[in-house]
């Protein structure tokens, strides 16, 4: 598309170099000229910057974004301005609609959105800003504010709020860390509300920096005091709302944080994001029904007012989610088949949560034949990455039968280490002890032992056969005990790696229906049975439907003395789901 109108890229920058390159090239020679301003970097970012003809200023930091933003402007000399920080980049299917603007007649500046990535490379975290970045010049535009600066006009102007996305990647956990800026932030809130200790936007972005520097206490009051003097008119009040919320629940305090939601959504009935919080809420309260109706609700709120957007995964992705792990777990298979599928359209590459859909189907109560037709139409055996993924759900759903199925399509020859293993570990689970240690063998030509060191120890443990022994083979030392254990049963004091490793082997036992053996194991565990393995140990059994087993090792921690908490009548409700089903 023609450009009718000039533009100038506006940018200050401080040691931005791994990203500025990132930026400069995804606007695709839009900008007729760029102003970067340097503030003291110590990489090459300047160096970066000439290579792509930039005019480059410099500017003796001052804790002030505002005046350094001006500066920049002020040497601007076409028609429209755009200021981007250097960790953003534009959208690429945005490109057109990007012209498109700048050819625009009758608007004197536009607020864009820009997309907060919260988990790297992941488009559906993004939380969603509308951003007052695109705008004429000599319109008498210029920046105020020290930190969190805001755009002004000395003149009368027209504004449109538009689609246009560039993505940021300032807010990802690691990006905060390395460069420190909740706390050269927060530093320069301090002193500006030393001077105007009520002004509440400050007083919001203060609590934003507390908040991620995991003071949440001093957060929750700085919101609380923001909340207070701020109107519905102003355009931070529903940031405010959610983020109010997250720090009461990081807290501990989901009860006021119920409370704050459905104040929040008495304000704004049409934010679907804030109705999303709410179902976390409920559901962290065990209000399950309630959350399962927030989530509903938001699936038919659809897209709220520019305002009000938050994330766009809130308003369909996340509740199917929600939805469905909710149904799944009370054991409603075909509405969490329903909301896994919707999941999927919308998010096709999360292949783990097939193993959940996996699960669903197989309590639906499909033959193996029909478990592999169904699970194939998700990952149709076309490529050797599908396939390897299939063989593994079928396997991890018992289903061994079928899982030969596909690995017999797979040419023999093949070296892939992740097929050598499913070969054996399904010759494993097919009792062919002797098929199995060859694969087994073969993977370690090309990985570790430790992967396979579990079966090769169950076959010592069910057959006594030495060449399966420690003598014989190069186990993690901390296997060299647990057989003397099982067999003198006398004092012994078991290790973190030790315990890991006989839940490990408990879980084996119970899907090759080796009983008697995970018995003995699992009575290894007696003496160290505190809350947290208790609670473990009563989540293998459920899983493998075990109910009584699990039942008695909670009843057995209550009666020496452990109390009934949550996480323990969940194991119940679990265990209860469970009977039902079956």
């Amino acid at each position: 598309m023609e450009r009718k109108h000039s533009l100038s890229l506006c940018m200050i920058v401080k040691n931005e170099a791994d990203c500025l390159a990132r930026c400069i090239e995804s606007l695709q020679s839009i900008p007729d000229e760029m102003i970067i301003v340097d503030t003291g970097s110590t990489d090459n970012t300047v160096e970066v910057a000439k290579k792509y003809g930039a005019i480059i200023k410099t500017y003796e930091w001052n804790n002030n974004f505002a005046q350094a933003r001006n500066y920049a402007l002020s040497f601007a000399s076409k028609e429209w301005i755009l200021v981007l920080d250097a960790d953003e980049y534009l959208r690429p299917e945005d490109y057109n609609l990007f012209v498109s603007l700048l050819n625009a007649e009758g608007i004197d500046s536009y607020y864009i959105k820009t997309l907060n990535f919260t988990e790297p490379n992941n488009p559906a975290s993004c939380m969603i800003n509308l951003n007052h970045r695109l705008f004429k010049n000599h319109k008498g535009f210029h920046y105020v504010g020290a930190i969190h600066e805001q755009l002004i006009s000395d003149e009368k102007v027209i504004s449109k709020t538009t689609d246009l996305g560039f993505y940021h990647t300032g807010y990802l956990k690691e990006v905060v860390k390395s460069k420190n800026k909740p706390k050269r932030n927060s530093q320069i809130l301090q002193l500006i509300l030393d001077e105007d200790p009520n002004n509440s936007f400050h007083q919001f972005n203060l609590a934003n920096e507390m908040f991620q520097l995991e003071k949440y206490e001093e957060a929750i009051e700085l919101y609380n005091q923001a909340y207070e003097h701020t109107t519905v008119g102003q355009g931070y009040l529903p940031k405010l709302i959610v983020f109010r919320i997250n720090a009461l629940v990081a807290n501990h305090q989901e009860k006021k944080a119920l409370l704050a939601a459905n104040e929040g959504i008495r304000l704004y009935p049409t934010f679907t994001h804030l109705m999303f919080v709410k179902g976390t809420i409920e559901e962290k309260l065990g209000l399950i029904t309630k959350a399962i109706t927030s989530y509903e609700t938001c699936l038919t709120m659809g897209r709220p007012d520019a305002q009000l957007e938050f994330s766009k995964a809130s308003e369909t992705l996340w509740p199917h989610l929600k939805l469905a792990t909710l149904y799944d777990y009370y054991g409603d298979s075909e509405k969490a088949i329903f909301h896994y599928n919707k999941y999927l359209e919308l998010n096709p590459s999360h292949y783990q949560i097939l193993y959940a859909v996996a699960s669903c189907l197989r309590r639906m109560g499909l033959n193996e034949e029909q478990m592999s037709q169904q699970l194939s139409k998700y990952l149709p055996a076309t490529t050797l990455n599908n396939k390897i993924l299939l063989i593994d759900l079928l396997i991890k759903q018992g289903l061994f039968a079928q899982a030969q199925v596909y690995l017999n399509q797979i040419d023999l020859s093949e070296t892939n280490s992740q097929i050598l293993y499913l070969r054996g570990k399904n010759q494993f689970y097919l009792s062919n002890d002797e098929q199995c240690c060859e694969w087994f063998n073969k993977y370690v030509q090309y990985d570790s032992f430790e992967a396979v060191a579990p079966y090769f120890y169950l076959l010592y443990l069910l057959t006594n056969n030495e060449q399966y022994s420690p003598r014989q083979l190069q186990y993690p030392k901390y296997y060299g005990n647990l057989k003397s254990y099982l067999d003198e049963k006398g004092e012994y004091t078991l290790s973190q790696d030790e315990i890991s490793i006989i839940f490990r082997l408990i879980e084996e036992c119970l899907i090759i229906h080796q009983e008697n053996l995970s018995s003995d194991l699992a009575s290894l565990l007696e003496v160290h049975l505190d809350k947290a393995l208790t609670l473990k140990l009563a989540q293998l059994y459920c899983k493998y439907h075990h109910n009584k087993w699990a039942k008695t090792v909670i009843e057995n921690y209550i009666l020496n003395g452990g109390g009934l908490d949550d996480d323990m009548i969940n194991i119940l409700s679990c265990i209860r789901i469970n009977e039902v089903t079956e």
